[in-house]
């Protein structure tokens, strides 16, 4: 049967399940925008973790490039377990609090580009603004902040940028081991 720490899996679904303790945790205990910067601080510190992690526990492979992949696997599955995870977990579990934020953002557009003297200062301080009027500014930026909450948004950045940083861990994972071992 083997080691089950030289599982593919193994490390992802523990790292998986210990973003979940943490997030549900802290769920209405802090701000929402502290909730999120631990949730992707703790989704990148996993990340980095499991792949050091998957890589001592697993039987070295000859050359760089199997090593690399190797390191790969459990990483590109961590991030698509996280990437799905932060999509159910805002859009989900905490639809209430991300649909509140975004409401609040929403009155915040809409009072601050109400005002047609507050407008005007602000067209004199950004030049892409002297161009729009009033009602256009505002909603190109309603739809800017309607996108960003978007779920599929939420789970693609998500994983672009897990992804990302799971290849950047793993090339450098793979040379530290093997520069380790010479």
């Amino acid at each position: 049967m083997g080691n089950p720490l030289q599982k593919i899996w193994f490390f992802p679904v523990v790292a998986s399940i210990l973003w979940w303790t943490i997030r549900l945790s802290l769920l209405g205990r802090v701000p929402f925008e502290t909730g999120v910067t631990i949730g992707a601080l703790s989704n990148f510190g996993l990340l980095v973790l499991v792949i050091f992690l998957s890589d001592f526990w697993r039987d070295k492979a000859d050359s760089f490039l199997q090593q690399l992949k190797a390191n790969l696997q459990p990483g590109v599955l961590f991030a698509c377990l996280a990437a799905g995870g932060v999509g159910l977990f805002h859009h989900g579990i905490a639809a209430e609090a991300t649909a509140l934020r975004q409401a609040e953002r929403e009155r915040f557009i809409e009072e601050s580009l109400s005002d047609p003297a507050v407008y005007a200062e602000l067209q004199a301080e950004d030049p892409q603004l002297a161009a729009l009027d009033r009602d256009t500014a505002k909603q190109r930026a309603l739809d800017g902040l309607r996108f960003q909450f978007n779920p599929m948004w939420h789970v693609t950045a998500s994983l672009l940028s897990l992804l990302l940083a799971a290849l950047s861990t793993g090339v450098f994972v793979t040379f530290l081991s093997r520069w380790l071992r010479t």
